[in-house]
């Protein structure tokens, strides 16, 4: 290694150390600061000694001269404080943490690449020098001498504790390598599949003669062979997959206490500044969660806790008055609930004016349920509770950015009022932002996810079910009415829906103000999938929280819970709820053919229910003479029938130059697994069981094989 590439190498590490070291002299020094006995205080001072020191020492070996100086004379104070067994006061204290300001400054110029220049907080070392020349003894007096202690909290002392940093940009690479090896397992297992069917295959060449049989031995003993490697391998690489996939998750997690560093720093400098007193507590700070939610979550606590401040709590002569104690409490808890993790952030003052938003938001309360309503108007830009604009609050910016961030790590943002009093805000996020669990839904043509942490269960409605309350469409349900939206309206997409007079598919969600019902053409499964950022062009797009791969190549878009319900909340009647109306489409005609009549006339009135034109023909010779003559747009056959079978007439339409492109369904009484395969690659574009009918899955196979 050059020299050049050994000082890069060490200057990245010191950039490191700065940030981290920075944050540990302000912990350390709001530390001291609560610290209720003088040993405690002294014992901290101590330690916080240590931590300068330390930093001190990097700095000048990678000759950063002002954050040398700035470490030198914090140093200095502490050393006198220390020596002499004194309490740093109040405003010694304040010094410091205006130093490690400093310091976290000169981090930030460090980590665009600029390295901070002598001068850096050359008026701070100024103050630093000034307190020097006082003496630490201040108004705090002194403690009884006593002897050096050995600090209870291990001092950090280098980078080989066990740890080690990696880079964020690669942890993401590795995740998502993790993810693509998940998705081959699919893969191999149709491989395995496709072996085990072409070994059945090969089985039957037996039968064919003397002379086949021989080969047809040999192909079916090496592909019962590959048959067993490739499950054989299938394991393995499941397993391998799943272990890395857990390490790798587990190496992108972090404590949440992690996402709270410097709320209390915040607490105390608001409350300062207004006259207040005022302490964090933090509780579920060991929940380990992704760092993507963690880095996401940070700006969104201080919002929150700067509001909790500047409006929940009150000056100490208002609690007083109030019978509260008169230091309020911010209160920042984690928790896990299923796969989501809840973080509330709730205060002990005032709570929300409610009268004072209804004037903001310019509505009037009627109930209850306006109260809720109106409370999550909140959230909206330009509404404040503040009487007043000041440095602190009152722009009513700093909820709105919440929510939207919190929506943009693809969750939900509430708030309640405290029944004891104060405020509480909930956020519900995903536990990680990369492999989800999905339900995939269709509209129209195009396949659409939502997350199924979100999903409260799938129904089907009919026409009776619509009816309007109050002005807006809602759904009628055993649990209640609820609001919908019609997904291929809203997204703007043409409606797969044939017919209005069948059940529709509603995906029910759970949403900040309730459940809400989520029209769909068809729900397609459930399954888990990789969650891909959509890029700065699309960043804005609300309607959308990531993109996702299907196994066939098609790109599925996860839907924005949270806007898809405020889009249900804000649908209104002019005439009465109806069952949406699909955008009507060209009647197809659809040629069924099989000997039974009873199978026919079923099928027939099935199709035509949905909307279909319908032919029928007995057998596989008269429904080809049919197509010659009058032609069709779909085929539904049988397959045992007389003059001409159902594979005969699939492998006769796939010959012909007019026909090729003629979807064909075969519908079977045959169960054995080497019939479906013959149909299959014979052409058909579906092969349904008549033990396993059922309409509503043949007329999605019907509209997914067009």
């Amino acid at each position: 290694m050059t020299k050049p590439d050994l000082d890069r190498e060490l200057l990245q590490m010191f950039t490191q150390e700065v940030g981290e070291r920075a944050s540990d002299i302000e912990q350390a020094l709001l530390a001291i600061e609560d610290a209720g006995e003088a040993d405690e205080k002294l014992r901290l001072q101590e330690q916080l000694l240590r931590t300068v020191h330390s930093l001190k020492g990097a700095a000048g070996l990678l000759q950063v001269r002002g954050v040398e100086a700035i470490c030198h004379w914090m140093e200095e104070i502490l050393s006198i404080a220390v020596n002499a067994q004194l309490v740093l006061d109040r405003a010694k204290l304040d010094l410091l943490l205006s130093a490690a300001d400093a310091i976290q400054d000169a981090g930030r110029l460090l980590e665009i690449g600029e390295i901070p220049s002598p001068a850096h907080g050359e008026s701070v070392i100024d103050d630093l020098k000034s307190a020097v020349a006082t003496g630490a003894d201040g108004p705090s007096g002194k403690s009884n001498p006593r002897p050096a202690q050995t600090a209870q909290v291990p001092v950090r002392t280098g980078d080989t504790d066990g740890s080690m940093r990696v880079s964020a940009d690669r942890l993401d690479a590795l995740l998502y390598r993790s993810g693509e090896l998940l998705s081959f397992n699919a893969v191999i297992r149709r491989h395995t599949e496709d072996a085990a069917l072409l070994r059945e295959q090969a089985r039957k060449l037996r039968g064919m003669g003397s002379e086949p049989a021989a080969l047809a031995a040999d192909i079916e003993s090496g592909l019962r062979q590959l048959a067993t490697s490739l499950r054989r391998d299938m394991r393995l690489m499941q397993s391998a997959a799943t272990a890395l996939d857990h390490e790798v998750r587990h190496a992108r997690t972090q404590p949440f206490v992690e996402a709270c560093k410097g709320l209390d720093r915040v607490v105390r400098d608001m409350a300062v500044a207004s006259g207040k007193s005022a302490e964090l507590e933090i509780r579920g700070g060991e929940i380990e969660i992704d760092r993507s939610i963690l880095s996401g979550l940070q700006d969104s606590l201080r919002h929150l806790v700067r509001n909790a401040v500047a409006h929940g709590i009150q000056s100490p002569e208002e609690r007083r008055k109030a019978g509260k104690p008169e230091r309020g409490r911010v209160l920042i808890a984690a928790a896990i609930s299923g796969d989501r993790m809840q973080v509330r952030v709730e205060d002990d003052g005032r709570g929300l004016d409610v009268v004072r938003l209804s004037n903001a938001a310019g509505e009037h309360l009627k109930g209850a349920k306006d109260e809720a309503e109106l409370l999550r108007r909140v959230f909206e830009p330009g509404v404040s509770t503040s009487a007043t604009v000041t440095s602190l609050s009152g722009r009513g910016i700093g909820l709105d950015i919440v929510k939207r961030n919190v929506e943009t790590l693809r969750g939900t943002a509430e708030v309640s009022q405290v029944s004891t009093g104060g405020a509480a805000f909930t956020l519900t996020l995903p536990l990680t932002l990369a492999m989800l669990r999905v339900l995939e839904v269709m509209a129209g043509e195009h396949v659409f996810t939502i997350d199924t942490a979100s999903v409260q269960r799938v129904m089907r409605v009919h026409a009776q079910d619509f009816a309007t309350s109050e002005g807006r469409d809602i759904l009628s349900t055993p649990t209640g009415p609820m609001p919908f939206v019609d997904l291929a309206d809203w997204l703007g997409v043409r409606s797969g829906r044939s017919d209005i007079g069948h059940a529709v598919p509603a995906v029910v969600l759970d949403a900040p103000g309730g459940p809400v019902a989520v029209l769909v053409d068809a729900v397609a499964g459930e399954r888990e999938l990789l969650a891909r950022p959509l890029g700065p062009r699309l960043a804005k797009v609300r309607r959308y929280s990531a993109g996702m791969v299907l196994d066939d190549g098609r790109i599925a878009l996860l839907l924005n819970v949270a806007a898809l319900a405020e889009a249900a909340a804000r649908v209104r009647s002019m005439d009465g709820a109806r069952m949406p109306r699909p955008i009507p489409a060209a009647r197809r005609k659809v040629l069924v053919v099989d000997d039974s009549k009873y199978v026919r006339t079923l099928v027939k009135l099935i199709l035509e229910g949905a909307g279909y034109d319908v032919a029928m023909a007995s057998n596989g010779r008269e429904a080809w003479e049919q197509l010659l003559d009058e032609g069709a747009d779909m085929v539904v056959a049988d397959v045992d029938m007389p003059s001409m079978n159902g594979f005969e007439l699939t492998e006769a339409i796939r010959r012909s130059e007019r026909f090729t492109n003629t979807p064909v369904v075969l519908v079977t009484g045959r169960e054995a697994l080497e019939d479906k395969v013959r149909g299959l690659r014979a052409g058909a574009n579906a092969y349904l069981r008549k033990d396993q009918f059922d309409a509503q899955d043949f007329l999605e196979t019907m509209r997914l094989v067009v």
